[in-house]
């Protein structure tokens, strides 16, 4: 069975910045949720995904594997890589504390417009919630989040949280299709938002601490949960009974 990549082809690209705009294409996608930990993937694959020739392609992934975000294997494959328990723990404390930072700013710099335009993708995120419809949900919580943290202005600060967010991205793949986990992620959205709106600073951060750790939660349960199942399967050592 073929893998299909969940990507959107490139628009009309410009010849000599193709390479910087699949680097960004697929940056963006890894961080949205567009791939999932582990999945195999190959340059030509890519290249038709994104209607794009394989050479600005491959200069590409090799920006993205420098920043940890594909493994190379023997055979010249690639795969999206994986984090242990232990990573996700630090890459969760770490965006609490630089995310919760952001918001906080971001709340004293809204501006009316700022506050429609979140607004708006707050509603598109819980139309996606109620459809249970976890690519769009992705994508759309990616953008929330990305456009709250712009308002901050502090883009050195947002460059670390997208590094983060490279990571981590592909392990929300695991929790999207959960309904229970997209409505309390959404309760967590509606105070991110509440407090953007009513310039609470406090709030915002901890609301999107609030956020973080419901989802880091989840995804632990699940991790722990196919743990348990692996181990499980494997069969013991030793005499029968």
């Amino acid at each position: 069975m073929r893998n299909l990549i969940a990507l959107l082809p490139l628009p009309t690209l410009v010849r000599d910045s193709m390479e910087d705009q699949v680097y960004r294409h697929l940056r963006h996608g890894l961080m949205a949720g567009r791939f999932a930990p582990g999945q195999r993937l190959t340059v030509r694959g890519l290249a038709e995904a994104l209607g794009s020739s394989p050479m600005p392609v491959r200069e590409a992934l090799r920006r993205l594997q420098a920043e940890g975000a594909f493994e190379f294997s023997g055979s010249a494959r690639l795969s999206v890589g994986r984090l242990s328990e232990a990573q996700l723990r630090d890459v969760r404390d770490a965006r609490v504390a630089l995310e919760g930072l952001l918001a906080e700013r971001a709340a004293s710099r809204m501006t009316r417009a700022d506050d429609a335009e979140v607004t708006q993708l707050y509603g598109r995120l819980q139309s996606a919630a109620d459809a249970v419809d976890g690519r769009t949900y992705l994508w759309t919580n990616f953008a929330f989040h990305r456009r709250i943290y712009q308002i901050a202005q502090a883009s050195a600060i947002l460059g670390a949280v997208e590094h983060f967010w490279l990571l981590v991205g592909p392990c929300f793949v695991l929790v999207a299709p959960d309904a229970a986990h997209l409505q309390r992620s959404m309760d967590a959205h509606r105070q991110i938002l509440d407090a953007l709106l009513n310039r609470d600073a406090p709030a915002a951060r901890a609301a999107v601490t609030d956020d973080i750790m419901q989802a880091a939660n989840c995804l632990s349960r699940i991790l722990d949960n196919a743990g348990s199942e692996h181990a499980a399967a494997v069969p013991r050592r030793g005499r029968p009974a």
